[in-house]
């Protein structure tokens, strides 16, 4: 059985919403971030670790209670890429 950080992720963070009666929406204002951040990582996919610290950060406004489970991050080399690559396509 193979190791999915990912799932248990996404686990943990619906847990944490559901004890809390939260909606994804709730969150996502809360963190000043876009929904599909907070949709991320309930589905236990990365995001930006900007929007990870915002969204850790609207949860402990909301509930009082720290978030400390796993919220996966997209590596800032690979951001860098991918913005390296869209700044040498525009004009």
């Amino acid at each position: 059985m193979s190791h999915d950080p990912g799932a248990e992720a996404s686990a943990a963070f619906r847990a944490y919403l559901q004890h809390f009666e939260l909606s994804l929406l709730d969150v996502a204002l809360a963190a000043k971030v876009r929904l599909m951040a907070v949709w991320k990582i309930e589905q236990g996919l990365p995001i930006r670790e900007a929007d990870a610290l915002a969204v850790r950060s609207g949860l402990y406004h909301l509930t009082g209670v720290p978030y400390t489970g796993l919220i996966p991050l997209i590596p800032a080399a690979l951001l860098a890429m991918a913005q390296a690559s869209t700044a040498r396509g525009k004009p």
